[in-house]
């Protein structure tokens, strides 16, 4: 009888152990990557971001290098191409424990402003990146950053993708206008300057939709050069339309989807959900991968 209990103990105790463990996110092999992006948890911490991840079953993460703070646990450290060795190895210790890859990078005006033309002050970025193990950085770069960028991608073997947002965005850096509200002009520069074939866009299509464009249009057009997307749907054709749960607002999904099947886009579609007043939330996100997973009804 004590072998028999002893010997129940131990499995009791072993299936608990595996029932603590989180359980492992499998992506389908034959799915796009979809990453999660840490912008749409930006009011909590990195590793919330990872947690949701988990979550909402995707296995990757797009990251913000702007300021989030890391973890609870690691105060006020925040995330940034200066972060602490030690925060790193936290990090990189919470990915591998959760199964959740971070897989690229945004770096924000505030950080193209202070880089200017120092392309050492531009190689701290990278240099992060690959303490990460990032396939590539998103951002916003002025054109006269350009040349720099593209010799940091043949260095690091990495990809860039330029990200568009509203026709109205401001930036001083720029020195004018807003130069990337239209992807398609993003492209012909690309294309004119004979840039590296890693240098391309992140198309976002709320930002787009936003500015009156047609999304499905836009991507046709900039085909070869879309290497990422933040895949957004919006609730009107304004301004300051919020995002909502794929498929029911004015962007076009589907197609879109259908399209990057087509173009076999070698990067990510980035959840980047903005509305987080939605009453409905974590359902929200929650259904944006849930979409991208089910077939289209015959």
């Amino acid at each position: 009888m004590n072998r028999l209990l002893l010997a129940s103990l131990l499995i009791a105790c072993n299936v608990a152990a595996i029932a603590a463990e989180p359980p492992a996110v499998a992506q389908p092999a034959d799915d796009p990557i979809i990453a999660g992006h840490a912008w749409t948890w930006g009011k909590g911490t990195v590793f919330e971001a990872i947690d949701h991840c988990r979550e909402v079953g995707v296995n990757s993460l797009e990251v913000f290098l702007m300021g989030q703070t890391l973890s609870a646990e690691t105060g006020d450290v925040l995330l940034g191409e200066v972060m602490p060795d030690d925060a790193v190895a936290k990090l990189q210790a919470k990915c591998t424990a959760s199964g959740v890859r971070i897989i690229n990078a945004y770096i924000g005006q505030k950080q193209w402003t202070r880089i200017g033309q120092d392309e050492a002050a531009l190689r701290v970025f990278f240099e992060f990146g690959k303490k990460l193990g990032v396939n590539g950085f998103t951002g916003e770069p002025a054109e006269k950053q350009w040349d720099m960028v593209e010799r940091m991608i043949k260095e690091y073997g990495v990809t860039f993708s330029i990200h568009n947002h509203a026709r109205t965005f401001e930036a001083e850096y720029f020195g004018g206008p807003y130069p990337y509200w239209d992807p398609r002009e993003t492209a012909k520069k690309l294309n004119a300057q004979k840039r590296d074939p890693r240098f391309g866009i992140c198309f976002d299509t709320g930002h787009a939709a936003r500015s009156g464009l047609d999304t499905v249009e836009v991507l046709k057009a900039i085909s070869g050069h879309c290497i990422s997307m933040h895949l957004k749907d919006i609730s009107a054709a304004t301004l300051d339309a919020h995002d909502v749960p794929y498929g029911t607002g004015i962007v076009n999904v589907r197609a879109l989807l259908e399209e990057l099947k087509r173009q076999h886009i070698r990067g990510h579609i980035g959840l980047e959900y903005e509305w987080s007043d939605s009453p409905t939330f974590v359902t929200d996100v929650g259904n944006l991968v849930r979409y991208i997973r089910t077939p289209p009804k015959p």
